[in-house]
């Protein structure tokens, strides 16, 4: 049962060649949000949801270091190969514990698209490059209700 205290990060996407679903990260939210490192062999669990919060796929990924971008990148499942010809995606990740963590990726759109768009222009962004903002699911859930973050379970 999640609190409404969890760290929820809203990160928009940016766009990579044929690889943008290895979504680039900077150094702080690496390590300040999804806990990992280079040179540490940990992995991530990263379980995607529906539109409905149904668990729809569990993996681990590891933490990738670019030697050539110098950023830091996590894969992550977007049921779609192609980026968006208009705007910009959105990844919805909330903390469930230690490198534990639920997802959902938000389209153009998609329901809750501008409600997260308007988040990450609202807080400050962590870190450098394309925003990312960390909040908690209280606000998430606030500014988007119906974003079934949370397992229909609770």
């Amino acid at each position: 049962m999640l609190s409404g205290a969890e760290l929820v990060l809203v990160a928009r996407v940016p766009r990579g060649r044929d690889r943008w679903q290895q979504v680039h990260f900077n150094q702080k939210v690496a390590g300040e949000f999804f806990r990992l490192k280079i040179g540490e062999h940990k992995t991530a669990r990263l379980e995607r949801v529906d539109d409905s919060g149904y668990v729809i796929d569990s993996v681990k990924r590891r933490l990738v270091y670019s030697t050539t971008n110098k950023n830091y990148k996590i894969e992550f499942d977007f049921l779609t190969k192609d980026y968006p010809r208009d705007g910009v995606p959105l990844l919805v990740v909330v903390e469930l514990g230690l490198r534990w963590f639920r997802y959902r990726p938000v389209l153009p759109g998609d329901s809750g698209y501008e409600e997260m768009w308007h988040l990450t222009e609202e807080q400050p962004s962590v870190g450098r490059g394309l925003r990312r903002v960390i909040t908690t699911l209280d606000e998430l859930e606030m500014r988007w209700p119906g974003s079934h973050i949370r397992s229909p379970l609770g």
